[in-house]
């Protein structure tokens, strides 16, 4: 599953430690959150129970230390929260990406006639400055920050 991604061997290391069941679930893990980094998989492994490791032999170091039993629970019950709202957010992405460059297109298009616009100036000087802000948005999503001065 992880031969076409940029995956180094040690990840691969962490997830020999795993049940086959197991590794097929961090494969899948990986993939869905586009994250092939050594902590990513060392932190599903960390979050893996017991019953679903390889029975190691004598780790040392760092790799020996495991978090209790309570930190797993709750790592694994965050994760399970950060994969539903990914989900969720990639179900309406499109749709919401699809409503808000309507909303802007129509934005541009009542700017363009002079009646309204005087209208606003007038009336509602507040509402322009904003409208004008919309209407030139190039592209509708994360935009780059400026650099720090």
């Amino acid at each position: 599953m992880l031969k076409d991604t940029p995956c180094s061997m040690k990840v691969f290391d962490v997830l020999r430690q795993m049940n086959a069941v197991r590794q097929i679930e961090a494969a899948d893990l990986m993939i869905g959150q586009h994250n092939f980094t050594l902590m990513f998989a060392r932190a599903i492994r960390a979050a893996t129970p017991h019953s679903q490791l390889v029975a190691a032999k004598k780790m040392t170091g760092a790799a020996a230390s495991t978090p209790p039993g309570q930190q797993i629970a709750r790592m694994e019950r965050e994760l399970a929260a950060l994969q539903t709202q990914v989900k969720s957010v990639e179900e309406t992405y499109g749709i919401d990406n699809l409503h808000l460059t309507v909303a802007r297109g129509y934005v541009a298009k009542l700017l363009a006639n002079t009646r309204i616009t005087r209208w606003l100036s007038y009336h509602r000087q507040e509402y322009l400055g904003e409208f004008q802000k919309i209407a030139e948005i190039e592209a509708i999503g994360p935009q780059p920050e400026a650099p720090e001065a």
